[in-house]
Parts: structure tokens; sequence; C-alpha cells
């Protein structure tokens, strides 16, 4: 009789192997990552502004050019000699970058893998390496020198990687210590089976040359490599995933014992959209008192937040300031239980990746949890103007917080923050701020549009809390810059760019717009892919963007012809001229376009960015 076992006792037995095998890996293959695919070295790389822009060497570390030079030397010699084999490495890690993007979660991307296979593995290519095989198996069986064969395998090759194009467009993958193991694991699974081929055929087909009959199996198993890429490499994923949760519960473990030794405070963030610009403004303001410091730009996951504090977070940090987002309940928990904030602020809650949470009741209750976390009594710090905020606040009230409302309305709710007598320009603006105890102050600030005022606001109110005297920060509010790719403004050449690139959800797209509408003397020019992830009502809400630009844009540019349809839509149905609408199928295309009616003067947002697992490749 088979021995029964539970699959909670599998996964424990799966889990304990797991952790032993931890021992035998070296330090530099366990170091946590925490890729964000929001995140670029510079604004220009999704939208290049010159034909040909190449990543600047260096990038690849050590000696820089030297070291491009000779890896760009050697690719080229691959591709002459090899060239199916360096169609096949390509769409290797193709699928690796991608299953990178979709934050190494299988079932999402075999979802993009079945929606993508004519792209990945196009029809022509299958028909053509199975001649291929085809060719070369009949060439050895008749006798023919090994050179005949390779010959065949070079050309056809040659002719499939002519039409090849790789999907790393807007990015490239990031060679974190997870996806060298992913790589190494696919690399040996792929090789075990040319070699099982090569092996195969050398020992079956009825041919005089034995070169010639392992270079034929050689030749069906990397076709057949080829065809399976994208499965090896998602099983590679799924056979790492308990080694990738032991080394998760153990640096977690890490961060977990170095919280518990940390004695300065810990400020938390969470919210559907503002999070990370308010993480910029109270760092800055608290920093008038307090040695802070923050999670970078783009690091908001719990793998990437460990990481941070085990080899950024000081004894001397006063303040740790933590931005935490979730693509899925209990995300935002599980770093709450490591972190332990002690006040926490709620910017707003939207539809932002309602694909994932499926309801925008279940976004809310996710937001939640930043804080249900916070002890009894402790402040939380909640966004008046935003209504989903304003119940989670009564809700919280309920529990024991004590909330501090923050706004511009002139609701009835009483705020320990208020926003009055504003002002909004071009080139910043001013307001006033009354406290609920009576303080007034007028700032300036050189932040575009309301909605970063709303983000001010949020974090005088925890600066406030926590000492920071309102005299003081009107320094530092003036100093405000944009965080990274948050309507950052560039001008060159008379023109003026603003990079509004992390923005994804309906509202931040309708106050960059906002923006827009205040620049005045050239052409108003918008270059958008759209919106995603907000599940049965985004072509609705991409709609609704493309009727507000018609009223504020003199050209609208248009990135995917597919995913920006219902942006088309909404600007013919407000009677925009269809001639001033221009489409790309990629981003890197837009640079084409907009040579040929940028002057100076112009005016150019670009609004959101997509990562290429949304690329529209022709099949």
């Amino acid at each position: 009789m088979l021995l029964q076992v539970s699959p909670k006792a599998r996964q424990n037995l799966v889990d304990n192997f797991s952790e032993a095998l931890l021992l035998l890996l070296p330090e530099s293959l366990l170091v946590p990552s925490d890729y964000d695919p929001s995140v670029y070295e510079s604004w220009d790389e999704f939208y290049p502004l010159d034909r040909g822009q190449q990543v600047d060497a260096s990038r690849m570390g050590g000696d820089g050019v030297g070291r491009g030079a000779l890896m760009a030397g050697l690719a080229r010699a691959v591709r002459l000699a090899l060239p199916y084999a360096a169609v096949v490495v390509s769409r290797a890690l193709d699928c690796l970058y991608i299953l990178q993007l979709e934050r190494y979660k299988p079932d999402r991307f075999r979802a993009w893998v079945v929606s993508h296979r004519r792209a990945l593995v196009p029809g022509r290519e299958c028909a053509l390496q199975a001649l291929t095989v085809a060719a070369v198996v009949a060439l050895a069986i008749t006798g023919w020198h090994w050179p005949a064969l390779a010959a065949v395998w070079v050309l056809t090759g040659h002719i499939v990687l002519s039409c090849h194009r790789s999907l790393q467009v807007s990015q490239r993958l990031q060679w974190t210590a997870r996806a060298a193991r992913v790589a190494v694991l696919a690399l040996g699974m792929g090789g075990f089976l040319v070699a099982w081929a090569a092996n195969t055929a050398g020992n079956a087909l009825p041919a005089s040359q034995t070169a010639s009959q392992y270079l034929a199996g050689g030749v069906a198993g990397l076709a057949f490599v080829g065809l399976l890429a994208p499965t090896i490499v998602g099983v590679a994923a799924r056979v790492l995933a308990p080694l990738e949760r032991a080394i998760a519960r153990r640096f977690l473990t890490e961060a977990s014992r170095r919280m518990r030794a940390y004695r300065g405070r810990v400020l938390g963030i969470t919210g559907s959209y503002g999070k990370t610009s308010t993480k910029y403004v109270v760092a800055d303001l608290l920093s008038a008192r307090y040695r802070v410091l923050k999670t970078p730009a783009g690091v908001n996951s719990t793998m990437g937040i460990t990481r941070v504090i085990r080899e950024d977070l000081k004894d001397d940090h006063e303040i740790f300031v933590v931005e935490v987002s979730a693509y899925g309940p209990g995300e935002i928990r599980e770093v709450c239980d490591v972190v332990h904030p002690s006040l926490g602020i709620l910017t707003a809650v939207g539809v932002q990746h309602l694909e994932r949470f499926g309801t925008p009741e279940r976004i809310a209750e996710a937001k939640y949890e930043l804080l249900a976390a916070l002890p009894a009594g402790a402040p939380a710090v909640i966004n008046a103007d935003d209504p989903v905020c304003l119940r989670l606040a009564e809700r919280a009230r309920t529990e024991g917080k004590r909330v501090l409302l923050y706004g511009m309305s002139d609701g009835t709710a009483p705020l320990a923050v208020r926003g009055t007598e504003v002002t909004v320009t071009a080139r910043g603006s001013r307001f006033r701020v009354v406290t609920a105890d009576g303080q007034t102050e007028v700032f300036d600030t050189k932040l575009l549009g309301r909605w970063n005022l709303s983000n001010i606001l949020g974090g005088i109110a925890a600066a406030l809390e926590w000492g920071v005297p309102l005299s003081a920060m009107k320094p530092a509010v003036a100093a405000l810059v944009p965080a990274p790719r948050r309507l950052e403004i560039h001008e060159e050449g008379g023109v003026i760019r603003i990079l509004d690139v992390a923005n994804a959800n309906p509202r931040g797209a309708e106050m960059a717009l906002e923006v827009l509408a205040q620049f005045a003397g050239g052409s108003r020019i918008l270059i958008t892919p759209g919106m995603v992830e907000l599940g049965p009502i985004e072509a609705e809400e991409n709609r609704r963007f493309g009727e507000k630009a018609a009223s504020i844009c003199d050209y609208v540019i248009l990135v995917g012809p597919d995913q920006t349809r219902p942006i088309r839509q909404g600007l013919m149905e407000r009677g925009f001229p269809a001639e001033k609408v221009l489409t790309v199928r990629q981003a890197h295309e837009v640079t084409d376009l907009l040579a040929g009616i940028v002057r100076p003067g112009d005016i150019l947002l670009y609004e959101n960015r997509l990562p290429d697992t949304y690329l529209e490749v022709a099949s």
C-alpha cells in the first residue's frame, strides 16, 4: 500500500528540503531582489529622444565600454555561426524577462504566454524548423557529411534570425539573483533535451556518418527546445518556487529581527496613487528635525523593503519611511508584520489594479491593512477628499486609531490640516495651510497640480504630529522636487516635456491633463498608451480619458493601436481632428512622429507607460 501524504505534509517536506538546500548555495545567489517594472534608470529609456539611442555600456559594470564591446562582438559571432541557437537563447531570455515583469507569478506568466503564443513562436518559424529537421535527417540517412547538414541548418537559422524580434523593448532583463537561478535551471533543462535528442538520433538513425547522426539529433533537439522555451522557463520557475519561499522566509526572519532591535519610529504610506510622491514629501519635511531613511523610488514590495532593512537601515536613523504597495490581499499586512508602523498615511483608494483584485471593495480592504496594523491610539493620517478614504477613516476611528484628516474640500469633516486659498500655475502653486489648533502659514511649491498639494498636506499632517513646527516646513516645501517620473519637467531646445509615466490610474491621468492645460504658447501634445489593469471598466475609463484630452490637446500620439482604441473613440466622439491622432505600435517609434510635428515652445505630456507585457507585436 502506498504511503498517503497530505498536501500540507507534502508542502512542509518540500519547504524543509528547500531550507536545507540554502546551506549549499553561495550568499551571492541568495540576495533578495525587488524588480519593479515601473522603475527606469532615466526617463528617456522608455521614450527615447534620438533614434538608435543605445543603453550606456558602462551600465554593464566592470570595464564599461570595453566589456560592452567584447560582449557585443561575442554576440555577433554567435549569431553568425549559430543563428538558430541565438534565436532560442533570445526567446528564453525574453520569457524570463516577461516572468520578471509578472513578478514571478507562474499563473500570470502562463496566461501571458497563452495570449501571445503566436508572437513568441511564429507559425512560419515552426514550419521552417520542421522542414530543416526533415532535411538534415534525410541528408544524414543518405550519407552526407556533417558540413552539408550544418550549412542547411545555418542557412535556415539566418532566415529565422532575420525575422526574430526581441520582446525587451522598453527595458531589459534585470539580472537579479532570482533571475539567475531561473536562467541556470532553464539552461540546464534545455541543454539536457538537446543532448538527449542528439544521443537518441546518434544511436537510432541508420546513417553511415556518425557525426551527421549526432548533428541531426542536435538540430532536432534545438528546434524542439526553441518551440518549448516558454514552457521550459515556466517549469523552471515552478520548480524553484519552494526554494524561493525558503529564501523569502530567511530574509523576512532576519529583517524582523533587525526591526525588533530598531529604536526609531516607522511611518507607513499606502494608497492607490500618490504614495510615492507623499513618501518623498514627508521624508523631506521630517528631515528638518530628524535623521530619516526612506525606501527608494520603486521599492514597495516585501522583499524589496526587506533588503532595505538589512542593508540600509542604521541605528542612527530616527525615522524609517516605508511605502507599501499591493497586487493582492495580504501583501501590505505582510510588510506591516515586519516593520510595525507607528503612524500610517492613506493617500487615496481608487481602481488601480482592479483586474488583479476583482472588486473595488477588495482594493479598499487591502489598503486598510496598513491602518489595521497601527497600534491602538496611533495616528492614522487620511485624505478627507477621497470618499472611500473617509469611510475607512470612520472604521479606523471605531477600532481605536487616532484619525487625522487632511484635505482641501469644504466639507463638514473636521480636518487636522486644511489647504485653502489655492493658486495653481504652470510653474508651481501657492496655498495656505490652516491647522485644527489654529496655526496658519502660506506655502509655495514648485510641484505641479492640485494633486501634489494633497500629497504635501498629508506630509505636513504627519510631520506636525511628530513635532516639526509648521514654520520650519516652509523652506522644505519650497525646495520640494517631483518624485522621479511623476509630473517631472524637462526643458530642452525650447520644448517642455512633462514626464508622468508612473501614473496608471484614471484620477492621476486626469490631473496630468489639468497640468498640461495650464501651459500656454505652443502645441500641447499627449503621448500615451492608455491605462490597464482596470478590469471591466478599462475601456470606459480610457474612452473618458480620450474625451478629456480632446478639449486640451492639439495632438495625441497613441502607443499601441489595439490598447488605445477606446481613447481614439473618446477623441472622435468629442470632434477631435482625426489627422491629429497619430498611432504607433511601440514606444520607440514615437521619436519619428515627434520629429515631424514638434516645434520650439511645444509642451509634451508623456502620460503613463506600460511594461512590455502589453507590447503589441505583429505575429
